[in-house]
């Protein structure tokens, strides 16, 4: 396997970092430094990221976690608010995540310790659905939710989007194919909207379901195959 790949399954860093760690020269492979992604990796090479040597971790974990608000998606913070990380056992520290959300908004996170897998879920070419529940102060009209399905400029080059949306009884259910920074918070910001309560309920196969806040449950068998399969991961 290629060699930033080969770094994301030993649970080091993800897969961007590797790349980056392998084109700054600290990667070496049986001894010599490697500067180019395109170095493939066999079961008998010895590879070191900054002096140390690194395996694929033999049995990967990946979970689902309640994210209540007023905690953040990081491992430390400056200002010293409450981290996902704290709510995890320490065991869990080393877990990446995929789909961070904000400070006030709940839900669903997925993290392991399988760097490929978080990349593939979270890169936008897999075009991977994340479904959100959305309380708005006022209910969303049909001008509005056309503009969400047809993409909305949310600043810095970028379009935000909406796949599918869902009315129901108070609240609205979105359903999106990317990750960028605060999307449904700034194309609904765009269209003159407050939002009260953003939830994730779901990330590709995986639903929050009954999953009290700030717990979390294993994602194993049949459904951590269909995830790897969503993110044709085989």
């Amino acid at each position: 396997m290629r060699i930033n790949q080969y770094i994301a399954q030993c649970a080091v860093t993800s897969r961007r970092r590797a790349e980056a760690l392998v084109l700054e020269g600290k990667v070496s492979v049986n001894g010599i430094v490697v500067k180019e992604l395109s170095c493939k990796i066999s079961e008998t090479d010895i590879v070191e990221v900054e002096g140390q040597k690194i395996s694929p971790v033999k049995q990967h974990i990946t979970i689902a976690f309640h994210k209540p608000p007023g905690v953040i998606c990081t491992s430390t913070d400056p200002q010293g608010r409450k981290t996902i990380y704290d709510l995890l056992p320490s065991g869990f520290s080393s877990l990446k995540y995929a789909g961070r959300l904000d400070l006030q908004s709940r839900g669903l996170i997925l993290l392991s310790d399988d760097g490929e897998l978080i990349y593939r879920l979270t890169h936008p070419k897999y075009q991977i659905e994340r479904s959100y529940l959305v309380w708005t102060s006022r209910e969303l009209s049909r001008h509005a939710m056309e503009s969400l399905l047809a993409g909305i400029d949310i600043g810095d080059g970028e379009i935000g989007k909406v796949k599918d949306i869902f009315l129901d009884d108070g609240f609205v259910e979105l359903v999106l194919t990317e990750g960028k920074n605060r999307e449904i918070r700034k194309m609904l910001h765009s269209l003159h909207y407050h939002i009260e309560d953003l939830k994730r309920v779901g990330f590709a196969n995986i639903e929050l379901g009954d999953l009290a806040a700030g717990a979390y449950r294993e994602i194993k068998g049949e459904e951590l195959k269909k995830l790897r399969e969503r993110v044709e991961f085989f």
